[in-house]
């Protein structure tokens, strides 16, 4: 096994190396990029900058290591592209990625030194309160001050909002149960799905609601069933709109009546976005989802809940 094995993502796309040079390395598996992850990001750049360090960047897996460690799947709150993205949006110079089977049996002390030292640069480092690492994970906020110097690490404590400790699994757990304000305040920005627009039943066309459909990824946290206050972004503009995320039970010779879909009306626009990548933004849940008697009673309810959705959007502004 070699500790070069991970991707070193910069703004300008991989490469297999960084320039030579001192840099600040933040530790974590960052899933969401929420609120605490960016103050732990935003902390590493202020270190660096009091260091004299060149370059910050971040070390992460690129799926939660609980997902190994528990065997079993831990649903992700963004995708590793988007989550890379994000946290080089926030001014770091690179983001280095690594697969947990390829590390886990390193000691703490080896990845120190063999990854953090020699192959990122690193003359300091951040990291969250109860970040462990390393083979059993014995490795501690205290042993990367040991390696680095107390004046050259960071364990940010923990941030809470309304009372609760911001993490990624308690903002899984917003998701999963339609607290979709909750997670976004967590968040600090909303939860969205990017995917391609897909092919359905063109029943809303016929009906004067002409949807765009998606599928979450396989490995995505799922939204609880029901009817959402949303915004889609397209061309750079966010439009208002309404999705029911599930699987469409009035609706019962859909042929994929059982795979759970995001199924958006845009309010106000009109055009061909088949094929096309698109963000939709969850807001609020504005009802579950439910069966009515008939495609009729359907259509009506689909009708209240646009309205629903623009009075949302009149009353709490992008």
């Amino acid at each position: 096994m070699t500790l070069s094995n991970f991707k070193i993502i910069t703004r300008d796309g991989q490469v297999d190396s960084l320039p030579l040079g001192d840099s600040v390395v933040a530790l974590g598996t960052f899933d969401g990029v929420h609120i605490a992850h960016r103050k732990l990001l935003l902390s590493a750049r202020e270190l660096a900058g009091r260091v004299g360090a060149g370059l910050v960047g971040a070390w992460c897996f690129s799926v939660p290591p609980a997902s190994f460690i528990f065997n079993t799947r831990v649903p992700m709150l963004t995708s590793l592209d988007d989550k890379v993205n994000m946290m080089l949006s926030l001014g770091l110079d690179f983001v280095a990625v690594g697969d947990f089977q390829d590390f886990c049996s390193v000691s703490a002390e080896s990845f120190i030194d063999g990854v953090l030292k020699d192959k990122l640069g690193c003359v300091g480092a951040v990291c969250g309160y109860n970040h462990r690492f390393g083979h059993k994970g014995l490795g501690t906020s205290a042993l990367l001050a040991h390696a680095f110097g107390e004046q050259n690490v960071i364990a940010l404590p923990e941030i809470k909002h309304n009372g609760v400790t911001v993490s990624s699994s308690v903002i899984r757990s917003y998701v999963e149960s339609g607290r979709i304000s909750e997670a976004n305040a967590m968040l600090g920005r909303p939860f969205s799905l990017t995917a391609e627009i897909i092919g359905g039943k063109r029943l809303g066309r016929e009906w004067g609601f002409p949807t765009a459909n998606q599928l979450f990824p396989a490995d995505s946290v799922k939204l609880k069933n029901g009817i959402y206050a949303t915004a889609c972004i397209i061309d750079g503009k966010r439009l208002i709109s309404v999705s029911n995320v599930g699987i469409r039970p009035t609706i019962s010779d859909d042929a994929d009546s059982h795979a759970v879909n995001c199924e958006t009306y845009i309010h106000g626009f009109s055009g061909d976005l088949y094929g096309k990548s698109v963000t939709v933004e969850f807001y609020e849940l504005l009802r579950e989802e439910k069966k009515f008697d008939s495609l009729d009673a359907l259509k009506e309810q689909i009708g209240k809940d646009i309205d629903a959705s623009v009075r949302y959007f009149s009353q709490n502004p992008f």
